[in-house]
């Protein structure tokens, strides 16, 4: 397993917020290939394996869901493929039960004053998870995740992830689309990654 110098107490949501295009690389490669390839560019900025493993499982969740799983299959394949990963892995206990919350328990029946929205690395992976379980829309994903306060813009974008690519491009409400800045600039390169990996 690799190992990266790294504190504890440096797990912001900085990885998790940039890797879900890693996404269209990782793909169909079996888990402990992911972790490996998800942990080296995680730790650019991020090298705890906290932030590795919540990128992981960010990713996993998108995978069942681009796949076609509705979003409560998809939450539950994805919890089981981590409990095996951190059964595989030996991932110490410590770090396990970081993520029983979301892992071992239903995170979309917690009340929402249970779920934080900080700069924390799992606070966003949770809050993001909880925000796409309980609301209907894409809109109302995102919505949910920003209306919990705190980090805003990375729950919202963390959460947005998620919610386009089980609600798809149409489900963005036009108006927060228009206003984009560098919109034509964005829409190029969704495309480029679209045509290599797509």
């Amino acid at each position: 397993m690799l190992k990266y110098e790294a504190d504890e107490y440096t797990n912001g949501n900085g990885s998790l917020m940039r890797i879900l295009p890693l996404l269209f690389y990782v793909k169909d490669k079996n888990i402990k290939e992911q972790f490996e390839i998800i942990w080296k560019v995680s730790a650019l900025t991020h090298g705890h394996i906290r932030s590795a493993i919540s990128c992981l499982i960010y990713l996993v969740f998108a995978e069942k869901i681009i796949y076609g799983y509705n979003k409560q299959e998809a939450y539950v394949l994805t919890q089981n493929e981590i409990k095996q990963f951190f059964k595989s892995e030996e991932m110490s206990d410590y770090e396990v039960n970081k993520f029983s919350r979301l892992i071992y328990s239903d995170i979309s029946k917690l009340n929402e004053s249970e779920i934080s929205s900080s700069g924390y690395v799992l606070d966003t992976l949770e809050a993001s998870f909880w925000c796409l379980l309980t609301s209907n829309t894409y809109e109302k994903s995102v919505l949910k995740a920003v209306n919990l306060g705190d980090d805003t813009d990375t729950t919202g974008a963390v959460t947005g992830g998620l919610a386009g690519l089980l609600y798809g491009y149409e489900a963005i409400p036009e108006k927060w689309i228009d206003v984009l800045a560098r919109k034509e600039d964005i829409t190029d390169l969704c495309d480029k990654l679209f045509i290599k990996y797509g």
